[in-house]
């Protein structure tokens, strides 16, 4: 079958409905992830969905696919993504499909496949299943595998709540901005002890506000704005399918995610010293110098939430985070990301300690930090684009600290840290663009490599900044 092989990324498929993906490929995808369970033996999967509008004719071709190979399937219908992740260890299976794009706006769709518990494809995996569905070399089964449904949600409810005790009752502003959590959250936390006060709560797939990205800067202060007129405690944003989120404390403060990466890093190690905490090379330099004051061993690795997983795992780490709101605590939860529960984490923290986030906040070292910054670049020229940016980089900052291909396998770009904050250039392991972020601690620095960062982009006319994927360009201005 011929397929866009570029919706094939490094860890899941993406791609745009009626364009990449149709009723035809999905449940040829379908039927090439059936054959690569198989061959592994699994012959169980769980599937849920988000709200895209695409989701509901994917999750019936995607069904058909997969139970064509044998596969007996849960049907767990409308979902966050941590409650697929959930309905693995519910019903005992290592199969489990999400069908989503998460952070991708509207008009894509995309499908994260499981490989064991809380465990998602690798690259190779990924390419495995690609050449399934090109060559359609799909597993033939004489019986075709059975359907039922479920419904988890009472069962993911007590399950996260019996790992969280609140102190105090909080204020807490959430915003969905139309997406799937709107039809979990707000039960979750009033049953956990918040007054919750919701915002864009009725799922739309349409994403009639833009899309639910805690990532941008316009979501988040939108969220902002809501919290100071509220008075709340808290504020959070949550994606589309419910696993990361992006937070701003009482006074209305954007709290980037690596600086949430800290505040776990930090709750953790207070009770396992010297543990590993892992952390993807978009963070701040706030997290190791928070993880090295707290005793803890700070790792920096790969984007990506498969890979950061499978760095826990290997290094029997106690926690791992990234800029983009994937959390994963391996304390005392199931090591994947959920992002329900780490708000709640959150607010546990705050409610032990009997302080505020803007306090604790005050209590980490201080940087001028962008946001993460996301800029159109096609997926057949990203990567050159970022090869030939990293050698004029690192020759324009030889005494800068590299990270780089030579430090972590794999091609996330490259990142330059120096005392007083960090550049990074990378491109996108799951869609067609680049990103950047960069810090210092005085304005005058912050501003210079600000310009450095955009007059360096704005030399590769293979840049499409009015692209639909490009997020907080205002922070490059």
């Amino acid at each position: 079958m011929k397929i866009n092989p570029e919706i094939f990324r490094n860890y899941d498929i993406r791609g745009i409905v009626d364009k990449d993906l149709n009723i035809k490929n999905v449940e040829a995808i379908a039927k090439a992830y059936g054959t690569f369970l198989n061959r592994r033996k699994i012959r169980q999967a769980v599937v849920g969905r988000d709200c895209r509008l695409s989701g509901k004719d994917f999750t019936k071709a995607f069904i058909k696919g997969l139970t064509a190979t044998g596969v007996d399937v849960i049907d767990l219908g409308m979902i966050m993504t941590q409650m697929m992740y959930y309905g693995q260890y519910r019903f005992q299976v290592n199969g489990g499909v999400m069908i989503t794009a998460s952070h991708n706006p509207f008009n894509f769709n995309g499908f994260k496949l499981g490989v064991g518990f809380s465990k998602t494809t690798e690259m190779e995996e990924v390419q495995e299943i690609r050449k399934y569905v090109e060559n359609e070399n799909f597993f033939i089964s004489e019986k075709k595998g059975k359907i039922t449904k479920a419904d988890i949600k009472e069962d993911y409810f007590n399950d996260v709540l019996k790992r969280i005790r609140l102190k105090k009752k909080f204020k807490v502003v959430v915003d969905f901005r139309h997406g799937t959590p709107g039809m979990y959250v707000p039960e979750l936390f009033a049953r956990a002890g918040c007054e919750t006060v919701c915002i864009r709560q009725k799922v739309d797939g349409s994403f009639p506000d833009g899309t639910p990205d805690p990532i941008d800067k316009q979501f988040i202060e939108e969220l902002a704005k809501i919290v100071l007129k509220e008075k709340a405690d808290f504020g959070i944003g949550f994606d589309g399918d419910g696993d990361r989120i992006g937070v701003v404390d009482e006074k209305g403060r954007i709290l980037w995610n690596d600086v949430l990466v800290a505040i776990f890093a930090q709750e953790i190690l207070e009770r396992f010293p010297g543990s590993k905490i892992i952390y993807n090379g978009l963070c701040s330099r706030v997290v190791p110098e928070v993880v090295n004051k707290n005793g803890g061993v700070p790792i920096i690795w790969r984007t990506g939430h498969s890979f950061i997983k499978n760095k826990i795992a290997e290094e029997s780490a106690t926690f791992g985070g990234e800029l983009s709101g994937h959390f994963f605590f391996n304390d005392n939860a199931y090591g994947h990301d959920d992002g329900s529960y780490a708000a709640l984490r959150v607010l546990e923290y705050l409610s032990d300690k009997n302080t505020t986030l803007s306090k604790l906040y005050e209590t980490f070292p201080v940087y001028i930090s962008s946001p993460e910054i996301k800029i159109g670049c096609p997926d057949e020229k990203k990567a050159e684009v970022i090869k030939d940016l990293s050698t004029k980089f690192k020759a324009d900052f030889p005494k800068a600290k590299i990270t780089d291909s030579k430090n972590i396998p794999g091609d996330d770009g490259t990142r330059a840290d120096f005392n007083d904050g960090m550049i990074i250039f990378r491109y996108s392991q799951n869609g067609p663009y680049i990103t950047v972020k960069f810090e210092a601690k005085a304005q005058n620095i912050y501003n210079a490599r600000k310009k450095y960062v955009r007059e360096m982009l704005e030399s590769y006319p293979e840049m499409i900044w009015q692209d639909e994927l490009s997020v907080n360009l205002d922070s490059l201005k």
